[in-house]
């Protein structure tokens, strides 16, 4: 069978466990088609771990943004005939990519323009010691031990922070980009400088909660490195425009096939991207 059948057999076989239809239960209608509470709920079980009554309420708004950008997916996707391989395939996050690219195209890449002139900002410096980190902030100790765990057993980090962190910027995998040795708190400081790239660290208290950092570089004192100083450039502005892009692919798709939401059939107060201003 053809990738694209693949992909297909595994959007209709979230469509049943979604459900389809609606008895007047439904939250959600998308396109034509009711979404009923149990699925939703039952992709906050799974998401979390925990029973969804317990999962707090910006948490859950999070989830039902990404539930609902994959029920757009799916719906849009079902209408144009794209087709999947497998039945055993799971539609992961490089398969939802994918159907964003076949749908609205992959996202642009920067302008030697743009980047060349971020890189003469940046190469006009003797820099500090730097290291690009990330962050997944929860509440408490116990919590920060388990997105730890998570971590290192191989999860995507993208997907723990939307699942468990309640940082500002939890939905683009607490990125803090990159940061100068002595321009943070002592205490955090220390943890995160003596960190090597790609490790995690132990949860480190601060004062809105529990951090867990993952450095992914460290760049040594001295003058910039213009090469890596042109990767970095390149991936930051490549990261920012594929957020950029999949969020407006999301829109048109949402707006071209119709999505409305009734928050009195929720649970909690949603405050995510669909709701009706």
């Amino acid at each position: 069978m053809s990738v694209l059948h693949r992909l297909w057999v595994c959007l209709a076989a979230f469509v049943v466990a979604t459900g389809c239809g609606g008895d007047g239960s439904g939250f959600a209608v998308v396109g034509d088609r009711s979404l009923e509470i149990e699925g939703f709920q039952d992709y906050v079980g799974e998401a979390t771990g925990e029973r969804w009554q317990g999962v707090s309420a910006l948490v859950t708004s999070r989830l039902l943004d990404q539930y609902l950008d994959r029920q757009v997916i799916l719906e849009a996707a079902g209408r144009r005939g794209l087709q999947l391989e497998s039945e055993n395939a799971s539609l992961g996050p490089m398969d939802v990519q994918w159907l964003l690219d076949e749908m609205c195209g992959p996202a642009s890449e920067p302008g030697q323009d743009q980047v060349d002139h971020e890189m003469a900002n940046r190469l006009d410096t003797t820099q500090p010691v730097r290291a690009h980190v990330r962050q997944i902030l929860v509440d408490s100790h116990e919590q920060a031990l388990i997105v730890r765990e998570r971590l290192v057993s191989g999860d995507d980090f993208l997907q723990v922070s939307l699942e468990m962190s309640r940082a500002p910027n939890a939905a683009d995998g607490g990125e803090l980009g990159f940061i100068d040795q002595g321009s943070l708190p002592q205490e955090i400081d220390d943890v995160v400088f003596a960190l090597e790239a790609g490790a995690f660290s132990e949860p480190v208290p601060g004062p809105s909660g529990y951090h867990v950092f993952q450095v992914l570089e460290v760049v040594p004192s001295g003058p910039p490195d213009r090469t890596e100083v042109e990767l970095a450039v390149r991936g930051e502005f490549s990261r920012q425009m594929a957020r950029e892009h999949t969020n407006r692919c999301i829109q048109d798709l949402a707006a071209e096939i119709g999505l409305e939401v009734y928050g009195k059939n929720l649970w909690f107060r949603y405050t995510g991207r669909y709701v009706e201003e």
